[in-house]
């Protein structure tokens, strides 16, 4: 009797139309239309599936498939429909019989693969092997109501595979009497398939050679292009001999070079592919001893050449670089140094100006004012520059570098904006260095700014603190003195560099950015600082994987005063007639210092030259203060400020300079002198020379 009422069940295949057919209402299951949503649901996707598929439902697991499956029972096909498992099943219900009860009583699935199944076929028990899952139909209760079985039968694959085998076995025989090392190798990795005695006395009688590739097995051989070798035989489908080769073998633990004629001889499946490699060896190594010697001496030499070329090229390339950057950093540091000059006296000249207009002109003042600033904008480009070139003043105290890290953290926030994260991180116990604080904090604030650039999409920035002791090898790897360093990273999780971008990064007016963007001149300045302050810095990036810059910065000596306690107060006072000697060579510059001094209220005597300064102290000039530049071409300021402290030790002397104390005398007794940095404006000068003035009348 058909079922027409059952719409839900639908397809057009035989099982549909087999099923709509039966006469359910002689069945447990009842007519179609009564049957539960559950069974209806997975009936309708099994009758889909392009899988065989099977339904046992109920605790009787009666038979329900679809078209895919009705090969599976053969010639039980289709009387099995709606019949018990175990009916259907008789001949194998001792395998799967525990396996449909683990799936029913425990609610577990079941999946074999290559399973016998003595299955009767025609009247006869046939040995046949499956793939196939059981797996429970839960109901909304988490009762099971059935099994769910997808499978199929891959008898002809492992018959195919015993004989496979079983052929191996008789290749394995026959090779094992051969008196030369034979392998077979499978597929384009290589994996071993057979190896004979002679084969394992030659590499060493490694364990688990048999189904590994010769890579695992051989890993040695790896660099010697052996492996790469294989892989050209197996593509171009090409044998390749070779003679008397030497071969490294690491056999019984030990490293050793052995001598070996071989052959690599592609071999080919069925359809005509090459699905391996046939390798047979022979140990020629006793008959070419006096060869592998000579070859072996003359390896080494040309190694040890290689390698003391290598060298040298790496030390050349090194000393032109550091040749080429010193050159640079010499006409750059004189230009700079040049231009301060220049500087000194346009914002000296301004200083004085504005001052002597005071506010009754004020569009002359503003347009005096606009001209300061850029001065000032030009003096900070020189002060880069003389960065670059290790030569910019700095004003070094003792620091705690996980204060200043932690200090800057929300500079830096500010800086780099929301979307990059700021992790800072410090160890305690950080050693104190010797630095000037200003010039760390923008080292620091340009390198988080290039990280922030290297990440448009927003990422992580760790600032890490930690102490390092450099021993003399790694020391001399940095080009620093050994001892207890304080490390200052800043890393990124950005873009990071190729190498030949990373070379370069450090050089002057090198610049990924636009036109526009930089000066090129950031990292060269932040490289400069650190190695004036006998630290390095170190490069680690990766195209990528981000960037790290290491700041080493050397332990604090003893003795050395905090930046707190370097500072003077400030509060300068008008000079009082006080006289004060001008020592320097630039005369625009002189000049126009002297008229500053005397617009503050001082008596000015100029001096041309160090020598000049003497005769006019000899000569009866008794100055309250000496005001020299260091850089001079003669005699310099600190020889003038030694030879001034010889005649009277209360000399009082302030230094001017656009250099740094690598211009520095060496002389712990010139180290309490005042530095004033070129350019500097008027109330700079100003301070300096009351608060000196101030110090020598409290000695005094």
């Amino acid at each position: 009797m058909k079922e027409s009422n059952a719409r839900w069940l639908v397809g057009d295949g035989e099982m549909s139309e087999r099923i709509r057919a039966y006469d359910w209402g002689s069945h447990p299951f009842g007519p179609l239309d009564q049957w539960p949503d559950a069974l209806r649901i997975v009936l309708s996707l099994a009758l889909n599936s392009n899988m065989p598929t099977a339904i046992y439902w109920g605790r009787d697991l009666r038979l329900l498939y679809n078209d895919e499956w009705s090969g599976v029972p053969r010639d039980r096909h289709p009387k099995a429909l709606g019949q018990k498992a175990s009916e259907v099943w008789t001949d194998i219900w001792g395998v799967v019989g525990p396996q449909f009860d683990a799936v029913l009583n425990h609610a577990e699935s079941v999946t074999s693969f290559d399973q016998l199944l003595e299955i009767e076929r025609g009247g006869i028990a046939e040995e046949t092997y499956w793939n196939y899952s059981l797996s429970p139909i839960l109901g909304a209760d988490g009762e099971v109501l059935g099994v769910f079985n997808q499978g199929h039968e891959v008898t002809d694959k492992v018959l195919a595979a015993r004989e496979r085998a079983a052929e191996i076995d008789r290749m394995r025989d026959l090779f094992a009497q051969a008196p030369g090392a034979i392998a077979v190798l499978k597929g384009p990795e290589h994996v071993f398939e057979i190896a004979n005695s002679a084969y394992l006395d030659l590499i060493g009688q490694r364990d688990s050679v048999l189904g590994q590739a010769v890579s695992n097995v051989l890993p040695e051989v790896v660099s010697q292009g052996f492996v790469d070798l294989l892989g050209e035989v197996y593509r171009t489908a090409k044998p390749y001999v070779g003679s008397e080769m030497p071969i490294e073998l690491v056999r019984d633990g030990q490293a050793e070079t052995r001598v070996v004629d071989f052959v690599y001889q592609p071999t080919r499946d069925a359809a005509g592919q090459v699905d391996g490699i046939f390798v047979e060896a022979w140990d020629v190594t006793d008959r070419s001893q006096i060869l592998d010697e000579l070859r072996q001496l003359t390896t080494n030499l040309e190694e040890r050449v290689q390698e003391e070329v290598a060298k040298k090229l790496e030390a050349e390339e090194k000393l032109n670089r550091v040749q080429r950057l010193e050159a640079i950093g010499q006409l750059t540091g004189g230009i700079a140094h040049d231009f301060n000059n220049m500087l000194a006296v346009i914002i000296s000249a301004l200083n004085i100006l504005r001052r002597r207009l005071g506010s009754e002109s004020a569009d002359h003042v503003r347009l005096i004012e606009a001209a300061e600033d850029g001065a000032h904008r030009a003096a900070k480009l020189t002060q880069q520059l003389l960065a670059f070139a290790r030569k910019q003043s700095l004003a070094p105290s003792r620091l705690n570098p996980c204060e200043l890290v932690s200090s800057m953290e929300e500079l830096i926030s500010r800086a780099i904006g929301e979307q990059i994260i700021i992790d800072v991180e410090a160890e305690p116990d950080v050693c104190d260095i010797l630095a000037d604080a200003t010039q760390l904090e923008n080292a620091l604030l340009n390198l988080a700014i290039n990280a922030r650039d290297a990440m448009p999409d927003g990422g992580n920035l760790r600032l890490s603190v930690n102490k390092q002791t450099i021993g003399e090898a790694r020391a001399a790897e940095l080009e620093v003195e050994p001892g207890e360093f304080a490390c200052i990273s800043v890393e990124d999780t950005g873009v990071g560099m190729p190498p030949e971008i990373a070379r370069k990064v450090f050089d002057p007016f090198f610049t990924t950015k636009e036109v526009g963007k930089g000066t090129g001149l950031g990292l060269s300045q932040v490289i400069g600082f650190i190695q004036q302050s006998k630290g390095q810095i170190v490069l680690d990036t990766e195209e990528g994987r981000g960037t790290k810059f290491s700041l080493y910065l050397p332990r604090c000596k003893e003795g050395a005063i905090s930046a707190e306690a370097a500072v003077y107060l400030d509060g300068a006072e008008a000079g009082r007639g006080e006289r004060i000697l001008v020592v320097e060579d630039d005369e625009r510059l002189r000049e126009f210092t002297g008229e500053a001094l005397r617009e503050l209220g001082y008596s000015v005597e100029l001096a041309p030259s160090g020598d000049e300064a003497l005769r006019l102290i000899a000569a009866g000039y008794k100055p309250d203060l000496v005001l020299t530049d260091i850089i001079m071409r003669a005699m310099t300021g600190h020889e003038l400020a030694r030879k001034l402290k010889a005649l009277n030790a209360s000399s009082t002397v302030v230094f001017m300079s656009g250099y740094a104390h690598d211009v520095t005398s060496g002389d712990d007794d010139l180290s309490d002198d005042p530095l004033i940095k070129k350019p500097f404006t008027i109330e700079t000068l100003a301070s300096t020379i009351s608060v000196a003035l101030r110090r020598k009348s409290n000695r005094d």
